[in-house]
């Protein structure tokens, strides 16, 4: 018998070993390199033999969650939160983030931040970067904006595209065959403003990153060269589906870096064309955004709707589009709301409605809109307020307006040909040798100065043009 105890013994000991092969403080090495897979065994041994140890609880129930079992990681992470464990506290604040659960994260990420005194200077760079999700999470609860989602859409991931229906000022959206050029590693979007001469697409560029990328029709009718993008807007990430609205200057696009909250999110950006630099991107925020893939956010002005998608219904390889009323103006619901988690996460969409307004109009101007895209033939595109837009010279009854309006296309057509010329030389440039250089610089300069006079000017005329239509429509 006493043999056999031994034998007993010597198997228990050796089952104890062969699981504890790595040791705590390698465990722990590893857990904070982000080896989560090698690390989870040996803390789920430790916490199995010490249940009650706060800390094995929370390093089992971060492990559980880095893996993708946060479901399991729960109720490790809430032992450890009552024990005062911060770090327990910040990743069930980020399980109730990806479960869209607005209000718990909030009440968690307070948790948080009172067990580490709002002292942020101890923090490991992995929970440093998580509190800084939450707290740009915390943010956009804070601006969430008040949009009327007056219906939605639930299509395959794939060409999802198609399903926006928009007019043709607003432009087109196609699969990468619309591109003038070869490009195999792009994705599904390529975006045309309404003139048709400008493409802007997102493709992987040598590391792997999806970049934007943009090129312009040239006088001859040939294409400029691809020109990628700065990688300012990427945040460190992927960026991707750009959609530019009529000005010609603000560009929406999703990134999934460092700016986002999870997956995709959408941002806007504006181009100087003088210098061919974009502003500091700004992510738009909720509802539009989520700890899921957001994207391709697309303005119609000419029918003041909006539409974009998103994976956050968990729907296997396919997409919610959400359509809504379009303002220029943006206007946020009161933080204080006790329902402004749920508006946030867009639980319903009717939740958004307005109880005075009916969006059969909006609806049925939708399905008005020719899936071709054929362009009308217009004598002009001219934005006036609120999603009105005049087309012909009879549209106005100021003949003060009417008569600017002859200069403001005269000026559109003076910048159009300033922009050829400036992106022909800047082509030059960069092809020229020092001496060529030299020589082009001072004319590039000049242009560029031409060109900002020239959209100042005919900033100046459209407002003259409002001004002076607006003051006979009163």
């Amino acid at each position: 018998m006493k043999h056999l105890f031994k034998c007993l013994l010597a198997a228990v000991s050796c089952c104890t070993v062969t699981a504890s092969a790595i040791t705590l403080t390698e465990a722990k090495k590893l857990y904070n390199n982000g080896d989560f897979e090698k690390a989870l065994p040996v803390f789920r041994d430790y916490q199995k033999r010490n249940p009650r140890n706060a800390s094995y609880n929370q390093w089992l129930g971060g492990c559980l969650y880095e893996t993708g079992q946060s479901e399991e990681a729960v109720k490790y992470l809430e032992f450890a939160l009552s024990k005062d464990i911060p770090d327990a506290a910040r990743y069930l604040a980020q399980i109730a983030l990806d479960n869209m659960d607005y209000a718990s994260m909030e009440d968690y990420k307070r948790q948080f931040e009172e067990l580490i005194d709002y002292d942020e200077s101890d923090l490991s760079d992995r929970s440093r970067e998580g509190y800084a999700k939450l707290k740009r999470t915390s943010e956009l609860l804070n601006n969430v904006q008040h949009i009327e989602i007056f219906d939605s859409l639930t299509v395959d991931k794939k060409d999802f595209f198609k399903h926006y229906r928009i007019s043709p000022e607003t432009g087109t959206l196609k699969g990468i065959e619309a591109l003038p050029f070869e490009c195999s590693d792009s994705s599904a979007v390529v975006f045309s403003p309404e003139s048709q001469n400008r493409v802007i697409w997102a493709a992987a560029d040598t590391t792997g990153r999806y970049r934007l990328f943009e090129s312009f029709k040239l006088g001859d009718g040939k294409w400029d060269k691809p020109v990628k993008l700065s990688a300012e807007l990427n945040c460190n990430g992927d960026a991707n589906y750009p959609f530019v609205m009529a000005d010609g200057t603000t560009m929406f696009y999703a990134s999934n870096g460092d700016e986002s909250i999870g997956g995709y999110d959408i941002f806007r950006t504006k181009k100087d064309f003088t210098t061919g630099e974009f502003t500091q991107p700004q992510n738009i925020g909720m509802p539009y955004n989520s700890p899921f893939d957001d994207y391709l956010l697309v303005i119609d002005e000419l029918n003041g709707i909006g539409w974009w998608a998103t994976d956050r219904n968990l729907l296997e390889d396919q997409v919610t589009i959400y359509i809504f009323k379009y303002n220029e103006i943006r206007n946020n619901y009161s933080a204080t709301r006790e329902d402004i988690a749920q508006l946030a996460a867009i639980t319903s969409i009717k939740d958004t409605w307005e109880e005075k307004n009916d969006y059969e109009d909006l609806r049925e101007t939708i399905a008005n809109i020719s899936l071709e895209n054929e362009k009308p033939e217009y004598d002009f595109t001219f934005h006036l307020k609120n999603g009105v837009t005049y087309h012909m010279y009879d549209d106005f009854t100021s003949t003060e307006a009417r008569s600017l309006m002859q200069r403001y296309l005269q000026q559109q057509e003076t910048i159009a040909t300033k922009a050829e010329q400036l992106t022909l030389l800047r082509g030059k440039y960069h092809k020229a040798n020092a001496s060529e250089k030299k020589r082009l610089a001072p004319e590039i300069l000049q242009l560029e100065n031409q060109m900002r006079t020239a959209e100042e000017d005919i900033q100046k005329t459209a407002n003259s043009i409002r001004s002076a239509e607006l003051s006979t429509m009163k």
